[in-house]
């Protein structure tokens, strides 16, 4: 994101407020100072009672959510997750504004997923309901509609990248996976 503060003069943030104490390594702090920040409450489903209490929620968070669409020109939303659901529906209804989408989930059309992800993977890629949307996800899946963009994250510079040789793959194989080992990822 302070990326896109250089480039553009202000950012929108539509998000819950957490009132975290420890800062983890993952979290950067913002360096532009033109940042709007619309607090909605949050969500979980991790329970019966949470699920009830966070229904509720649901008509405060989409106001939340249009107030930030209206005041922006580009949307961007955060997928999956909750808040990215409403705001994959919410988005449909503003066809004209220009929109990404970064799924930082398992894109896999065969992976068994929450349904709330497959709803959002179906809304992403669905080009009647996703006008003006470029959606990035991780690898090169068949079948894709057009605006759905592979992306892989890099820790290297292009010129740094070498040719990698066929290896005959018939004993033990070691793998390293570098990212969050959470169930929601399907790693």
């Amino acid at each position: 994101m302070n990326l896109w503060l250089n480039i553009d003069d202000q950012l929108i943030i539509v998000a819950p407020l957490s009132n975290k104490l420890e800062i983890d390594n993952i979290d950067l702090t913002y360096t532009n100072p033109n940042i709007k920040f619309i607090q909605i409450p949050e969500i979980e489903f991790t329970s019966f009672l949470k699920s009830i209490k966070s229904i509720f929620k649901i008509p405060q968070i989409l106001l939340g959510i249009l107030k930030g669409i209206k005041l922006s020109d580009h949307i961007h939303l955060r997928c999956p997750g909750n808040i990215g659901l409403l705001g994959c529906l919410v988005q449909i209804f503003f066809p004209s504004k220009k929109k990404t989408a970064k799924y930082a989930g398992n894109w896999d059309p065969k992976s068994s997923q929450p349904l709330t992800y497959r709803i959002q993977r179906w809304i992403l890629s669905n080009t009647s309901l996703t006008k003006n949307m470029q959606t990035l996800v991780y690898g090169n899946w068949e079948n894709q509609t057009t605006n759905i963009k592979p992306f892989f994250t890099a820790s290297y510079w292009s010129k740094d990248i070498v040719p990698v040789s066929e290896k005959d793959i018939c004993g033990k194989l070691k793998l390293m996976y570098v990212g969050s080992l959470i169930p929601s990822k399907n790693p």
